[in-house]
């Protein structure tokens, strides 16, 4: 039987999506500190009433647009278990997180620009942000380890330590992509140009201690 969703249902769904495409802009130009409710509301054509119906402060609004990236970036682009060999699955992983930062630009921006204004900061929001890169960073090194007891990976770094190298590479990404507004071309490239890197090296084990 057929579940017809109600008006209400999808009303609801529509102006919680619009909440946060818009905030995620406004939190990229602006940062936390800078955001406004009012100028939310303003963008999406709600009241300020609106926007609190559904969030209580910007605060709830920016974790749930992270956790909305973490499910993205983690739980929905997982390891290919198929791929022939940890070279593959590597290659793999990577390339559908590059298709994830092409498609969604922005969000992958948030995730950095939230780092980096809440550095080592023991707050809700800190703490959720620095899960995502451990998490990030750990399936990565996961990844590596595996290559490196298959013998297709070389590294004179540990496996962690080159995951914190690779998630740096990502972070750097994103500031340059953005300065260079997002051109598609530029993020194609700096994407091909990160992935060659990490696998040259590690496949030749040229990392200097």
């Amino acid at each position: 039987m057929t579940t017809v969703r109600n008006k209400k249902a999808i009303s609801r769904e529509t102006s919680l999506a619009a909440i946060k495409t818009t905030s995620t802009k406004l939190f990229v130009d602006h940062g936390f500190s800078n955001f406004k409710v009012e100028d939310l509301a303003a963008a999406c054509g709600f009241t300020k009433g609106t926007v609190y119906h559904y969030y209580r402060s910007k605060e709830d609004i920016l974790y749930d647009i992270l956790e909305d990236i973490e499910r993205s970036i983690l739980d929905e682009i997982s390891v290919d278990p198929e791929a022939p060999d940890c070279t593959a699955r590597l290659v793999r992983f990577l390339n559908r997180h590059a298709q994830y930062a092409v498609q969604n630009p922005l969000e992958f921006c948030l995730l950095v620009v939230t780092a980096m204004e809440f550095s080592n900061a023991d707050t809700r929001l800190g703490r959720k942000v620095a899960a995502i890169f451990d998490r990030l960073a750990g399936t990565f090194a996961e990844l590596i380890e595996a290559g490196i007891r298959s013998g297709e990976f070389s590294t004179t770094l540990t496996s962690a330590d080159f995951a914190r190298v690779v998630v740096g590479c990502y972070n750097g990404n994103v500031v340059e992509w953005r300065r260079k507004d997002f051109d598609p071309a530029i993020g194609r490239a700096l994407v091909h140009g990160v992935r060659h890197m990490i696998l040259s090296s590690l496949q030749a084990g040229r990392l200097i201690k």
